[in-house]
């Protein structure tokens, strides 16, 4: 298997647990916290998700993302750039989704480009060196392997986690 296939594979097996931690979910299951502490399933869908999408089309190639492309911040009336990186703990925990189905569609097309980025991607690209703040100079597979794979699953196992601790399913073994 080569490593965009391998890359490919395990992402598109991440997005596929995220559509299952997060589907179905009620506003409020998307948006409650234990105790009024730590991060809400909906930071941690829409922190993800936002980092997939600037890196894969912002970074990688230099294109619109998707929820500025789309006017997904003036759906959801959030702001046009912000992703969470470094929020403070209230600001996080106010964030709010107005229409989670719809936010769920949003990250369902940003995975689509992700999936369409690395359709066409090249060994060759995997080796760029790109400037990513605050990381400085990485080649493109550190980036998907810390920012996007790595991140994405620290973030996907807390979903999960508080799916459980409000009583509903958690992560299918």
């Amino acid at each position: 298997m080569s490593e965009i296939a391998f890359i490919k594979q395990f992402l598109s097996e991440s997005h596929k647990s995220w559509g299952e931690a997060v589907e179905g979910l009620t506003s409020e299951q998307a948006h409650w916290r234990p105790y009024d502490k730590g991060n809400h399933i909906a930071f941690n869908l829409w922190h993800y998700t936002r980092t997939v999408d600037n890196i894969i089309m912002f970074l990688f190639q230099r294109k619109p993302t998707v929820w500025m492309a789309g006017k997904w911040d003036e759906k959801f009336g959030m702001d046009s750039k912000d992703q969470g990186t470094g929020m403070e703990t209230e600001t996080a925990a106010n964030l709010t989704i107005n229409d989670f189905p719809a936010f769920i569609s949003y990250a369902r097309e940003v995975w689509a480009e992700a999936d369409s980025f690395l359709d066409n991607a090249t060994p060759e690209d995997l080796d760029r060196v790109i400037r990513m703040r605050p990381f400085g100079e990485l080649q493109m597979r550190e980036i998907i392997g810390r920012s996007i794979l790595t991140h994405g699953c620290q973030h996907l196992g807390e979903v999960w986690s508080l799916k459980g601790l409000q009583g509903l399913p958690g992560n299918p073994l």
